[in-house]
C-alpha cells in the first residue's frame, strides 16, 4: 500500500516522485510555503515549490498539498462525516470532466476510512481570494452565483448524478446522526449565540435539532437534487490568475453532496455577504440565479416544473438546515485569531438570515 502523508511536513522528495502522474518531471528537492492564518478549518494547507531534475519546463513550479486537519475535533467532524474521502473521489473521479474550473489534480488518496488524507492539486497562482470576514461585493456575489449555475444544472437529476456512489444523499446515516452530534453541542451552542439570537429562534433551533434526521429524508423526497458544493462561501472561489482573467475557480470539496441548488445559493448569501448587503439584494440575486439555472437546465426532464417561488421556499428550508449546522459544527477551532473570527461570521450570519426569513414556519412541513 502507498504511504500516505498524515501532515505536509511528512511529504518527502522520494515520496512526490512515487505518485506525481507521469508528465511531471522528476522532483530534485522542494520547499513549503503554509498558507495564511485562518485558513483551511479543515484541512491543512501548504504551497509546495519544486524544482527538477531536468529544469524548470519539466512540471509546475508549485502546487497545492493538502492533508487533514491538525486540529483533532476539527479531524474528527471532517472523518465522521466522510468530507475527505469525498474529496478524494472528486478529484480522481469528476474533477477534469466538469463545466465549472477547479484545479487540476496531480494526487489524490486517503486511508479507507478517510484518514491518513492528501491531495496534490495545481495552484492558481496570482488569483484574487475574497475574504470570507469582510464579505463579497455585490459583483462578485454575482460571478459566484453565475458559476454555481453552471454546476447544478449539469447534474440536475440528471442519471450521472446518481452514478456517483460516492455522492452521499442529505439523508445518508452519517449525516443523520448528526442530531447526536448536535444534541451535544446544543450547550455550549446555547453559551455561545443563545443572548443575540432570542428564545424564539433557540426554541426553533432546539426543535430543528430534534426533528433533523425527519428533515434530511424530506429534503430526499423534494426531489430537483444537483451535485452541490455545499461550502459555497467567499473563499472557496478563486478569481483570475493563472487561470485565466475572466475566470472563477472552485475550490474545497469536501462537503459536496446530492442536495437541492438552493442550499450553495443559501450558503452564499447568508455567510459569504454582510447581513445588510444582503438585505438589499436578496430578491435580485435570487431571481439571478433562477434566470441562469433555468437557461442552462431548462431542457433537461429533472427540472420541469421548477419555478422562483420553490427556489425562495428551498432557500428558507436551507437556511434552516443551516441552522442545525451551525449547531453541530460550534464547537470547531479556528486555531488563531483569523480563524476564530471567520468561524464566528460563518456561524452567526447565517443566524441571522433564518431569523429574518422566519424559517420556523418550515418545521410544519417537515413530516
Amino acid at each position: 500500500m502507498t504511504y500516505i502523508p498524515s501532515q505536509v511536513a511528512d511529504i518527502t522528495v522520494d515520496w512526490l516522485n512515487e505518485v506525481l502522474p507521469e508528465n511531471v518531471g522528476t522532483v530534485q528537492s522542494f520547499t513549503i510555503t503554509r498558507f495564511g492564518t485562518g485558513v483551511g478549518i479543515l484541512g491543512e494547507l501548504a504551497r509546495l515549490h519544486l524544482i527538477y531534475v531536468d529544469g524548470p519546463q519539466a512540471g509546475p513550479a508549485t502546487m497545492v498539498a493538502k492533508c487533514q486537519s491538525p486540529a483533532p475535533e476539527n479531524q474528527f467532524l471532517a472523518q465522521a462525516m466522510g468530507f475527505y474521502l469525498r474529496e478524494v473521489n472528486f478529484y480522481r473521479e469528476i474533477s477534469a470532466h466538469l463545466d465549472v474550473r477547479v484545479p487540476q489534480s496531480y494526487y489524490a488518496n486517503s486511508g479507507p476510512e478517510g484518514l491518513p488524507f492528501i491531495i496534490l492539486i495545481e495552484d492558481i497562482t496570482d488569483a484574487y481570494c475574497p475574504d470570507q470576514v469582510k464579505g463579497l461585493t455585490l459583483n462578485e456575489t454575482e460571478r459566484i452565483l453565475d458559476t454555481v449555475a453552471v454546476l447544478h444544472a449539469e447534474f440536475w437529476e440528471t442519471p450521472q448524478l446518481y452514478e456517483l456512489t460516492w455522492l452521499p444523499p442529505m439523508n445518508n446515516p452519517l449525516y443523520k446522526a448528526g442530531k447526536m452530534m448536535a444534541e451535544a453541542q446544543w450547550p455550549t451552542f446555547v453559551e455561545h449565540f443563545g443572548e443575540r439570537l432570542g428564545g424564539d429562534m433557540l426554541d426553533t433551533l432546539k426543535l430543528a435539532c430534534e426533528k433533523y434526521p425527519d428533515m434530511l429524508d424530506w429534503w430526499v423526497q423534494q426531489g430537483h437534487q444537483t451535485f452541490t458544493h455545499t461550502d459555497c462561501r467567499a473563499e472557496n472561489y478563486l478569481f483570475g490568475g493563472s487561470a485565466g482573467a475572466n475566470t472563477i475557480t472552485m475550490i474545497d470539496f469536501q462537503l459536496s453532496t446530492r442536495h437541492v441548488g438552493a442550499w450553495d445559493v443559501c450558503n452564499l448569501l447568508a455567510a459569504s455577504i454582510t447581513p445588510e448587503l444582503r438585505r438589499e439584494h436578496e430578491g435580485a440575486l435570487l431571481q439571478r440565479y433562477f434566470n441562469r439555472v433555468s437557461e442552462l437546465a431548462g431542457d433537461k426532464p429533472g427540472f420541469a416544473g421548477y419555478s422562483l417561488d420553490r427556489l425562495w421556499y428551498d432557500y428558507r428550508a436551507s437556511l434552516l438546515q443551516q441552522g442545525v449546522a451551525q449547531v453541530i459544527t460550534s464547537n470547531l477551532q479556528g486555531g488563531n485569531e483569523r480563524g476564530t473570527e471567520l468561524l464566528e461570521q460563518l456561524h452567526m450570519r447565517p443566524l441571522l438570515a433564518a431569523i429574518d426569513h422566519n424559517v420556523g414556519d418550515i418545521l410544519k412541513d417537515i413530516k
